[in-house]
């Protein structure tokens, strides 16, 4: 078979300008964001090849320079991973945010939290799978904090399943689910388990280079708890209360949807490092509006906080446009 030779100047070219790329990845997080580790083994497999084209005739290049482009690669590839995982980390873990809703008082109302009957819709879809296992891991801190453990455990069942879908089930292995079983009494221990669960999820996730599920876990269970919050405060009725003590009691969960903002900059931040993903994309789209209402909405209210301003009223009014983007999400997620 006869050889195929490249001009040496292709090769210099392709060459310098994937070093130059990797070079700004290192140094420019806006840079890095726009590849991911899959564009990264791609760009590489592109210059390997035609390395190899090269080498039909000619000797020029070195095991030395192959080597050490390889490990420009792998350094750009860890930095990328390095991101993302402070990412993942920054974020709050799935029973935060309901715990947070127990400890202001808000009773418990198990209409709010995703079917567990919905489990067999997403078991034919990996994306949906990771979608919804995030948000049950949030509505099984929503259960533990109100000490509903047998529907817990219920979904805890469910969550095995769904890992089973993305392939990580060893997340939810039988001793986790028997430990899970035997603190059903201990509300702390089950939120401990759920989260451990979670993370052990998103290790196996990052450890198999399947960053796109990892991230779509992480959606998944922000927007659940989210939306837990939202529909606290929405559904709390109108009359059981005067105005003015009803906005008290309800203060502290309206705080607590505020605080979501900074948590979604870190989603949003963490989708974008995969953003070539055509379904992140989409999440990022969505994710895109739900910030730019937070802002419009909240334009002047931290700064009113923040100066203690006695005659801001937190209510529901506030969030509006907010908590109506959450239910649009949240219903497209779980259906």
């Amino acid at each position: 078979m006869q050889n195929v030779l490249v001009p040496n100047y292709i090769v210099k070219c392709v060459l310098l300008l994937v070093k130059n790329i990797l070079k700004l990845a290192l140094q420019n997080h806006k840079i890095l964001t726009m590849i991911n580790s899959k564009n990264l083994q791609s760009i590489l497999s592109v210059v390997v090849a035609a390395l190899i084209l090269s080498s039909c005739g000619s000797n020029k290049k070195s095991k030395t320079e192959l080597e050490a482009e390889a490990e420009v690669y792998e350094a750009a590839e860890k930095q990328l991973l390095n991101e993302i995982d402070k990412v993942v980390h920054d974020m709050p873990p799935p029973s935060e945010v309901p715990y947070m809703l127990m400890a202001t008082g808000a009773e418990f109302n198990k209409e709010l939290i995703n079917p567990i009957e919905n489990a067999k819709n997403y078991y034919n879809s990996a994306d949906k799978a990771a979608l919804n296992l995030g948000a049950f891991a949030s509505d099984i801190g929503y259960l533990s904090s109100y000490d509903q453990a047998q529907d817990a455990l219920k979904y805890m069942e469910a969550c095995q399943k769904l890992a089973d879908q993305i392939g990580i089930a060893s997340a939810f292995e039988l001793e986790l689910m028997e430990r899970f079983e035997k603190n059903l009494g201990n509300k702390d221990s089950l939120a401990n388990l759920i989260n451990y669960a979670l993370d052990v999820a998103e290790q196996k996730l990052e450890a198999t280079d399947r960053l796109q599920m990892v991230a779509l876990v992480l959606s998944g269970s922000y927007i659940e708890g989210l939306y837990l919050s939202c529909m606290v405060l929405e559904t709390y009725p109108e009359d059981l209360l005067p105005e003015a003590q009803k906005n008290i009691i309800l203060e502290p969960i309206v705080r607590v949807i505020i605080d979501q903002e900074k948590p979604l900059d870190d989603v949003i931040k963490l989708l974008k490092d995969l953003e070539s993903d055509p379904v992140i994309a989409e999440v990022i789209a969505e994710f895109d509006i739900l910030k730019a209402l937070y802002k419009e909405d909240l334009k002047d209210v931290k700064t009113r906080i923040s100066e203690g301003d006695k005659t801001l009223v937190l209510d529901k009014k506030l969030l509006a446009d907010v908590i109506l983007e959450v239910k649009r999400i949240r219903t497209e997620m779980v259906q």
